[in-house]
């Protein structure tokens, strides 16, 4: 809907007021909803395709958290796993090992290896899920405002709602990267 289209609803919604009846000692006055109805309906049928896919967007903005949480939750427990194994490993070649000092000297230097290794691996993992689930947010974020600069032309309050989304957004990958 173009700038032009707008002013005509408005227009027409002014004459309605103006042709509107009074209501005594008010400074009210009585229109005939139907035809307030109609351009409302109008002005709906107009709305840019882009105000209908960004609502859709704030419709699946928890959808895409949600997911993005799940696979890094999925991730951090599959590291999680993979770390208890590989220390479960390195405690039973520990218990072999014991029988003679250098061995158990030996024993004792590869699990303090291993469980770095592992430590590492799983920070490695951790911190791959997290820029995942950035990345999400980030083209979320980004559609977000792509949407926000071609309704900013028609409509200052769609503007400030996206906005609200926006913070909220930011404020997650925020939590998220904390």
């Amino acid at each position: 809907m173009d700038a032009n289209s707008m002013e005509k609803y408005l227009i027409q919604i002014e004459d309605v007021l103006e042709s509107s009846k009074a209501v005594p000692f008010s400074g009210k006055v009585a229109v005939d909803k139907d035809q307030i109805y109609d351009i409302i309906d109008e002005i709906r049928l107009n709305l840019p395709s882009e105000l209908k896919e960004s609502k859709k967007l704030v419709e699946n903005k928890d959808k895409f958290l949600r997911d993005a949480e799940k696979r890094s939750e999925s991730a951090i427990e599959s590291a999680r796993q993979e770390a208890e194994s590989i220390l479960q490993d390195a405690y039973n070649k520990a218990e072999k090992m014991i029988s003679e000092h250098q061995i158990y000297k030996t024993a004792e230097e590869e699990a303090e290896l291993i469980m770095q290794e592992a430590k590492r691996d799983a920070k490695s993992i951790r911190v791959n899920a997290v820029d995942y689930a950035d990345e999400i947010l980030s083209k979320a974020e980004t559609a977000m405002r792509a949407t926000i600069d071609s309704i900013e032309k028609n409509h200052s309050s769609a503007q400030e709602y996206y906005n609200r989304i926006l913070d909220t957004l930011y404020e997650n990958r925020q939590e998220l990267r904390s």
